[in-house]
């Protein structure tokens, strides 16, 4: 009993050191106009009126002073998603590290260390865990249900060089072998193919139909429905 509890007053340390952390870390971000998506807007008005919207500033330099590792920014509109990502040298070190570099099971978003850096790849791959207490990508998994996606249809990427609309397409849940991460591709049809399958296998639908010249950012977090479960949420470049 002794050692339970331990294990529950630690986990809960971690976890608020962790959300204290990643709020500091948010003072980095200047003239956010980000805001609650309004139930009874249809998705075409949702994605007007945010196109109209300027893009946060974020100050790279500072944030770069603190960790070298950072290569981007992203927010989900209208949810606890307003994070830093990374990429490191292996898809390893940040699941148990924060931004800045303490030890901690929230660990940080992190970019596939196979990707380029600058999202230019036909698909960019990022990581987060699903967290108890909602942080990091447990909302990705609310991609479940098409209702959701109906008032959260896009995220916004922030990078040293650009920023980007990211227009989400798909999501369902893969297992662990499933080719759902896949960053290479020897031909344009066994993108097109790879990205109609991604299309059949949504668990909602999407007017957002992306093209052999689109490039691709994937969301992946764990998932409960079965041993070595993924959700996966794919968006377009814009």
């Amino acid at each position: 009993m002794l050692f339970a509890a331990y294990k529950i007053i630690k986990i809960n340390f971690e976890y608020r050191q962790s959300n204290n952390s990643y709020l500091d870390l948010r003072n980095y971000i200047e003239s956010s106009q980000i805001s609650e998506s309004n139930e009874d807007e249809s998705v075409e008005d949702v994605i007007t009126e945010n196109l109209s919207m300027d893009f946060p500033s974020v100050n790279f330099q500072a944030l770069r002073d603190i960790n070298s590792d950072i290569v981007g920014w992203i927010i989900f509109e209208g949810s606890a998603i307003n994070y830093p990502i990374v990429q490191g040298e292996d898809n390893s070190y940040y699941l148990k590290h924060l931004f800045t570099g303490e030890y901690s099971v929230a660990g940080c978003l992190f970019l596939d260390c196979n990707n380029a850096m600058d999202f230019s790849d036909r698909n960019s791959v990022v990581y987060g865990h699903h967290m108890r207490d909602e942080t990091m990508f447990t909302s990705i998994a609310d991609y479940k249900k098409q209702d959701y996606y109906d008032s959260h249809p896009q995220a916004i990427l922030l990078t040293p060089t650009k920023n980007y609309r990211i227009e989400l397409f798909a999501g369902f849940v893969a297992n662990v072998n499933d080719d759902a991460w896949k960053t290479e591709f020897e031909s344009d049809v066994e993108f097109w193919d790879w990205l109609k399958d991604l299309q059949k296998r949504s668990c909602f639908t999407s007017t957002v139909v992306p093209l052999l010249s689109d490039r691709i950012v994937t969301f992946s977090t764990c998932s409960y429905e079965f041993e070595n479960a993924r959700f996966v949420l794919y968006g377009v470049v814009r």
